[in-house]
């Protein structure tokens, strides 16, 4: 594990309003966002809010699995391989998103992993990935995957740009989802 390249703030440093943002997803993620002068609690609110989209919890999870590996983000794998098995992907299903096995894959599943795959390494997807994508999604689905995959590639970037550690311990998810119920 990597030093960090900036100082984490020890949370019984926190201020009341840093330790109300922090409680609502307590990791170094938070505590790494806490440095900004204000967009840790618009990056969990948005992160919360995300999961109750268009996308069901099987679908999110296929798009950050892919968008862990394509940005060999360790922070993306640890926290959602859990919530992969939890939302019924197998280990082998995992495997195949995370390497791009498209000959594994049904074609709607195919169709989601080329086009977020696109998204992240051109920066945009093709026309021809939206239209294959769209004969299995609706445009509202297709704006929230989309959403999803470039939220997932800024946390990477920013935690690996900072050499953020990973946590120790996992960290509960509740209470940021609960605020966007």
């Amino acid at each position: 594990m990597n030093k960090p390249l900036v100082k984490l703030t020890d949370v019984k440093d926190f201020t009341q309003e840093q330790l109300s943002v922090y409680e609502k997803f307590p990791s170094n993620l938070t505590r790494s966002l806490l440095l900004t002068k204000c967009s840790a609690g618009p990056h969990l609110a948005l992160g919360g809010a995300i999961t109750k989209g268009y996308l069901n919890d099987y679908e999110r999870e296929i798009i950050v699995m892919r968008v862990a590996k394509l940005v060999d983000s360790e922070f993306e794998r640890l926290i959602h391989y859990p919530l992969a098995i939890k939302a019924g992907l197998s280990e082998q299903e995992i495997s195949d998103i995370e390497n791009g096995n498209y000959s594994a894959m049904e074609p709607r599943r195919q169709a989601m992993v080329h086009y977020i795959t696109e998204c992240i390494n051109n920066g945009k997807a093709s026309p021809d990935a939206f239209r294959k994508l769209n004969e299995f999604y609706s445009q509202g689905e297709i704006a929230d995957a989309t959403h999803l995959a470039g939220h997932c590639w800024m946390t990477a970037m920013y935690l690996s740009s900072l050499d953020i550690p990973l946590d120790e311990q996992e960290t509960s998810w509740s209470r940021l989802t609960e605020l966007n119920n």
